[in-house]
Formats: structure tokens, sequence, C-alpha cells
């Protein structure tokens, strides 16, 4: 071989060499990338099944429990009573098996078992199994089913400081019977809310592009999807809009029960709730302007919403249909000071306009609001979600009513969570710093001849409906929903006990044990009904056998309590009865010792008599001092 020849084949074995490593190299990045990979997840968001309700096409996701490291696919209540048949949607080059049958892109899997548990197995094309685990087929009962498709797929993965992000999409609502009852498009879906926004659970709105009667409700386009994750009793909300539509004639929000997929994925139970807005079926009144009024936080106010605060410092959002003008502001503002003047004059007559608080506000309204308040011990009491509007006749009216997932006891704020007490006549229901004060509601019980409308009330029209509640209705409602409440208790599991604000005592999720380990809500119904029973006999004895109570004030001010709250309790005790209650709150590095008289500095005993009105203060030691 001479010396050319040597070097050409030189050449060739390099050229060789290169392109062999290179391949080598691709090979070990393509092994590398498929080892890196999220198979399971890529999995996941290929694979759903798909089933038919007359023409349409309605999509399943599973959804994994990670912590149990199990797959769920939850199904509405239509399939309940049907012999259920799914095609399975695979995804690119998957093998995936049920119990050890193997099904392909579009195949059929039939007679599908509620409760059961399945094995799912799923393999890559070269027969490597990535998947390997059980799958329960669980099914709702009773409820409507809301399927919602919006553009978007990551909704739920938006910010909480983009919750104005509106999106389309559209929705079906299948009856129970498996009936299709609203197929539409979506003119916006969005995130709603404040607090429960923030929660992974969100609350919706939605407007259809043609008004619709959703579950049989009044026909409108704007409607709430309220979730309901602070409320381990999923009824609270449902309770309170029934109420209000049985106490008066005006406008109230209907809702019902649903079961909400979104995106094929089971997002729980939901309370589909008419909005609150003017309009036709909704607030459909002649009023003297079309303003809707609402009670506001002072941290909640936003740049492009127009408020009124008044001279003692309540905060009224003002809602319209246009942009609120000038002049306008000047009257509402007028107005408001004018109402607040009378509920303020020990006379009930404005210093500003000479009328009387009965020519300025509807009462009757107003005494609907405020026993409504008072019954479901809301924690918003006077400072939020209070609705207002002003009528032709040039009054002031209350409603319509909102927003009672904090009530009943499920409420930060101590003073809300003692039935025996008549809280909506206190005034500061935050710490005094705050601007935030029950000034109008605590004002108007004041009033005489407001206070004389309240006892007639409620003993004529609100006392046989609580009576009701606590006997029957709770009863239904729990019937209707047990089985849904089951599966979103399931859906959200432990993240719920973290979202409510005050959990029954003794509350535990067991470790093991079937899907039903999550389920806390005969717990959660009883706090409910002990608190309605109680806050009943209390106002029975307060306004109908007319005993004679002493108001007892204690101040808390224990160090390892929360100064963003109004520790301050307090109790209607019975004149010539012992007080025996203790504080609320308790602590491991703090011991109560008892209560001292704020004027005396004396210390009053265990089950003193109580004959006056007195003011408290709890007194506390560090353990171990």
């Amino acid at each position: 071989m001479n010396f050319c020849q040597a070097g050409k084949s030189r050449i060739q074995i390099w050229r060789l060499f290169v392109f062999i490593s290179t391949c080598l190299a691709i090979f070990v990045i393509l092994i590398g990338s498929y080892i890196l990979t999220d198979h399971e997840k890529a999995f996941k968001d290929e694979f759903y099944l798909e089933g038919m309700v007359g023409d349409e096409r309605i999509q399943f996701r599973i959804w994994e429990n990670q912590s149990e490291g199990m797959y769920y696919l939850f199904l509405p209540a239509y399939y309940v009573n049907e012999d259920i048949d799914l095609t399975i949607h695979t995804g690119k080059n998957l093998l995936v098996s049920v119990n050890e049958v193997f099904f392909k892109d579009s195949d059929s899997w039939e007679n599908i078992q509620s409760d059961t548990v399945y094995h799912i197995q799923v393999k890559n094309i070269f027969g490597i199994p990535y998947v390997d685990k059980p799958l329960q087929v669980l099914i709702s009962e009773n409820l409507p089913a809301v399927f919602i498709k919006a553009e978007a797929k990551d909704l739920l993965e938006n910010e909480i400081d983009k919750k104005k992000y509106i999106e389309t999409g559209n929705i079906l609502l299948i009856n129970p019977d498996g009936n299709a009852e609203c197929v539409q498009q979506l003119e916006r879906f969005k995130i709603r809310g404040n607090l429960t926004a923030t929660l992974e659970k969100k609350p919706y709105s939605f407007t259809l592009t043609e008004p619709f009667g959703l579950c049989g409700m009044a026909s409108a386009k704007k409607w709430k999807l309220i979730a309901n994750a602070t409320d381990g009793s999923y009824i609270r909300n449902k309770l309170i809009l029934d109420l209000a539509n049985q106490v008066t004639d005006a406008y109230e929000p209907d809702g019902e029960f649903v079961d909400l997929f979104l995106n094929g994925e089971y997002q729980g139970m939901y309370l589909l709730t008419e909005g609150i807005e003017l309009g036709e079926n909704r607030l459909d009144i002649h009023p003297k302007g079309d303003w809707l009024l609402e009670m506001e936080l002072d941290f909640r106010m936003e740049e492009n919403i127009s408020y009124v605060i008044t001279d003692s410092g309540q905060i009224f959002a003002i809602s319209a249909p246009d942009v609120v003008l000038s002049d306008e502001m000047e009257f509402l503002d007028s107005f408001l000071n004018d109402v607040e003047s009378a509920l303020y004059a020990k006379d009930g007559i404005s210093t500003i306009s000479g009328k009387s608080l009965e020519e300025l506000i509807d009462m009757d309204s107003w005494t609907d609001a405020w026993l409504i308040q008072e019954i479901s011990g809301d924690h918003d009491t006077g400072i939020a979600s209070q609705f207002a509007y002003i009528q032709e006749d040039g009054r002031l009216y209350a409603g319509p009513v909102w927003d009672f997932d904090g009530t009943m006891g499920n409420v930060n704020t101590a003073m809300f969570r003692i039935p025996e007490a008549l809280t909506t006549s206190i005034q500061n229901t935050r710490p005094v710093n705050n601007a935030n004060q029950n000034r109008w509601l605590s004002a108007m019980y004041r009033n005489e001849k407001f206070r004389e409308m309240l006892e007639e009330k409620y003993s004529a029209v609100f006392k046989p409906i609580v009576d009701k509640m606590c006997n029957e209705t709770i009863d239904n409602y729990v019937g209707n929903i047990y089985k849904s409440a089951g599966l979103d208790a399931l859906r959200w599991n432990e993240k719920r006990l973290d979202w409510a604000f005050v959990l029954p005592a003794g509350i535990e999720i067991g470790e093991e044990g079937d899907f039903w380990r999550y389920d806390i809500l005969t717990e959660q119904i009883e706090m409910v009904r002990d608190f309605l029973k109680r806050k009943n006999d209390f106002l029975n004895s307060l306004w109908i056998e007319h005993k004679e109570y002493c108001i007892v004030e204690v101040r808390n001010e224990a160090p390892f309590l929360n100064s963003d709250y109004n520790h301050t309790l307090y109790y209607w005790v019975e004149k010539g009865k012992p007080f025996l209650d203790e504080p609320l709150e308790a602590n491991d590095h703090y011991e109560f010792v008892g209560y001292v008289d704020i004027d005396s500095k004396t210390s009053i005993a265990q089950g003193a008599i109580i004959q006056n009105d007195c003011i408290m203060e709890s007194a506390w030691k560090e353990k171990g001092d």
C-alpha cells in the first residue's frame, strides 16, 4: 500500500469513528432525555375517556391522589343506573391495559362498575412500563353536572393577581336523568371571589351568550359557581339563600348544587347561583338610579370602582351599568349621610333633612337583612357583602343577600361563635383601630321602632322557618348531596381542613382506608345545626319569652392572640344566673387563670351570679411561672 492509499484509509476510518461516536452521543442523549422525561405526566396529559350524551361528547380525565399513589375516575350522577361504556383515548405510542386487558386508542371500555378498583398499566412502544397503579371509579348521585371547556388549559394555574383574566369557552349542563339541559358558548369565564380565589378550589363566574334558566332557576346570562371551599358542611350559603327567599317577596338569588368538570377534570361539588345584578329576573326594580350599593372593606377598595365613604367611615362600593357621574356621586354621598344621620340620632330624625329613619330606609327589608345576619352569625356583618339599592320612593332598601360560608360557627372572629349573643347589635366587631366596623346595623338596633319590628318579625316569620331548617331542611340537603360531598372531600382531601375557619372538635383523617376516610360531613352538619338551634333558643327567650338578660363583655388580651382580630367576647346572661363560660381560645404556653372586673380589678369567681351589665378582663399566665 502506498502512502496516498494509507492516508485515505486513515481518513475513512476517522470518518467512521466520528459517525459512530455521533450516533452513540445522540443515542445517549435520547436515552437520557427519555429517562428524565416525566412519562406519567405525559400520560395523564394525553389520556382521557369519552362518553356520549345524545349528540354531545363528554370528556373525563383521571385524577391522582399522590399521597396514596392511586388514580380516580369521577363520573356524574347520570351514570348511576346506566351501563357505563366509555371510549379510551390513549395518546401517542402508548399501550394501556386495565385489569390486564389492553386498549388501543379509541377502543371502548365496557361495563365499567361504580366504586370498583381497577388496575391500570401503561407501557411505551418498547414494552417498558412506567405507570402501574390502581384506578377507582366513583359516581356522584342526585346532582346535575356542569361541564365547562375553557379555551386556555392552564386556567387553574393562573396566579391570584390574574383573577380578572377572562376566557371564553362553552358550557354543557346535564341533568341527573342524563338529559342535556343547556348547551351554549360562553361570552366569558373567570375566577371570582376574594379570599376564596386564593385557594386551590377556585370559585368562578360565567356569562352565557343567551339568557337561560339553569337548574330550573330564572332565565339570565350571568351566573356564579360558589366553591364552598371554606365550608365543610357545604350548605351554609344554600341555607341562607333559601331562608331569604322564604321571608321576602323581593328578589333574592337562588342556588342549586352541581358537580363541576372543567376541561374534563372533576373539580368537586359547587353551588350554582344567580348573580347579583340589576335586570330582568334578577333585581328587576325601578330605582331612583341604576346603582347597586355594597358595604365594602377598606383594604379591598379598587381604583376602577366608585365609592362613597360616609362621615362615620362606612364604605359603600357603587356598582352601575355605566360610569357613575359626578352629580350622581354627590347625590349618593348626601343621601347616605342623611340616612346615617337618622341612624345615629337618638330620636331617629336626620339633622340633615329632618326626615325620620322610616322615611329614609325601608324598615321591612332592613329588618329582614338584620335578622338574617343575626341568625347566621355572619362574621362580615355590617362590613361587607351587604347590598342595598334606592327605590323610586326615595328610600334605601336592603338586599339581596350574599356570601355566607363564614357563618354558623365557621368564623375567624371569636365573638361570632357564641350563639347566645345579639352580635349584630355590636358596633366594634373589629379592633378599635380598624376602619371596618358594624356601624349601620348596630345603629339600627338602637332605634326603638326598628327593635319592635325585629321582635315581631322574628316571632311571626323567622322562628318557624329556622325550626324547620333544624328539623327537616338540613336533613333534606344532606340526603341530596351526601355522595357528591364525599367525592369532593376526596378530591380536595386534607386541604379542606386548612381552608376551614373553624373545625369541629376531634376531627381526624385516617391514614388508611377507602375514599370515605376524608368524609367529615356529619360532624360539619351538626356544627351548623347546633349553632342554629342555640341561636333560635336564645332569640326565642329574648324576644318571645322576654326574659331579662345582662350583657357580659369579656376583653381578651392574651399575648398569643392575633391582634388583627377583635377578641372581645359578648355574652347575654340571664339576670340572676351564673356566668360559667371560659375563653374560646387556648394555647399550649399560656394558662387561663380567671376573670377580673375592669373597674375594681377584683377577681370574679367562676360561676359568679350576674345581676347587671358588666365588663371583665381575662387573666393569663405563662405556663411554668
